[in-house]
């Protein structure tokens, strides 16, 4: 689970300070904010969102997804402090007063600067909240920063505080919490192997639907391994080929499983002995007649290559 994160979302006429024009925020939808806005950085897709604005709770939210995009913003200052803190007032003349030096003035002095447009996307777990004053955070909140409008909170907190509302239903927390996995289609251009089905058919002709490492296997779970780089040759040699289960062509094409043509025995990688199945294939003698075995420079070649990773695996220190 992610961070979980206080949204502050206001209309024009909540707004106090006249130094920033304000976002396009969807209640219910999208979050809007720039990289002038503290904490705006940290947000990632998984965390937790709740909306609020000065008085009330509107609703929490799963982040699906955070887009950004470069743009630029107006951002106004007064003309005296430069600062941005000043405020409007609708019923005095001049128009502005400034929080800082305590100025007045009608027109602000104004700027464009680079920014970074931040949207977070949430609708999709969207759960409206009604009747909860926006102090009821208060409790959460890891930091005092009342001015900053995205404000980080207790994840553990949460359920308890917000586990009143009716509106969540019992089981919000964890229903809100299944991560969203993007589906539909898209066209791709790649190459497919000529001549690969009879590849394979020709190697269950002459060695039966049997792996060469396990034993006999059903037709549908076998495949057709080259013991060489098809990709470099285009050539099918079925003396370089042997049937294997699906799951072991993988780690043989991924140089995890090596046989040694030296004894046709299994050789497993050592980051596999931890998996008992694996482990115990390790030393194993292939399940083939000796007159079909396939030609040996093929798996020479490749049983180098595994070593070299294995080496290197055993030798290089872990990733930070």
């Amino acid at each position: 689970m992610g961070r979980s994160w206080s949204l502050l979302t206001l209309d024009e006429t909540e707004r106090q300070f006249g130094g920033n024009l304000g976002y396009e925020d969807v209640l219910g939808s999208r979050y809007h904010w720039d990289s002038t806005v503290a904490n705006g950085r940290a947000i990632q897709p998984g965390d937790l969102a709740v909306l609020r604005d000065s008085r009330s709770v509107f609703g929490v939210a799963w982040i699906d997804d955070v887009s950004t995009e470069a743009s630029s913003k107006m951002r106004r200052r007064c003309p005296r402090c430069n600062n941005t803190g000043f405020k409007s007032r609708t019923s005095k003349v001049p128009q502005f007063k400034c929080s800082d030096c305590r100025s007045e003035f009608d027109t602000p002095v104004e700027e464009t600067i680079p920014v970074t447009v931040y949207v977070a996307d949430y609708q999709r777990t969207w759960r409206p909240i009604s009747g909860l004053p926006s102090t009821a955070l208060d409790a959460a909140y890891l930091a005092r920063a009342k001015q900053h409008a995205i404000r980080e909170l207790n994840t553990a907190a949460l359920p308890k505080l917000l586990s009143d509302p009716a509106d969540l239903g019992p089981h919000w927390w964890l229903d809100a919490g299944v991560p969203h996995i993007a589906g539909g289609h898209r066209l791709t251009i790649g190459r497919q192997r000529i001549g690969q089905p009879r590849f394979r058919d020709e190697l269950r002709r002459r060695l039966g639907d049997l792996c060469a490492i396990s034993g006999p296997q059903p037709p549908a779970a076998l495949e057709a391994a080259h013991l060489y780089r098809y990709c470099e040759t285009g050539h099918h040699d079925v003396h370089g080929g042997l049937l294997l289960r699906r799951d072991l062509h993988t780690l043989f094409d991924r140089f995890l499983l090596a046989i040694d043509p030296a004894t046709w025995k299994v050789r497993v990688a050592p980051s596999l002995r931890t998996f008992p199945d694996l482990a115990a294939l390790d030393g194993r003698p292939l399940s083939l007649h000796s007159q079909h075995r396939p030609h040996a420079y093929y798996l020479e070649a490749h049983l180098a290559w595994a070593e070299d990773l294995w080496e290197r695996q055993l030798t290089e220190p872990p990733a930070p």
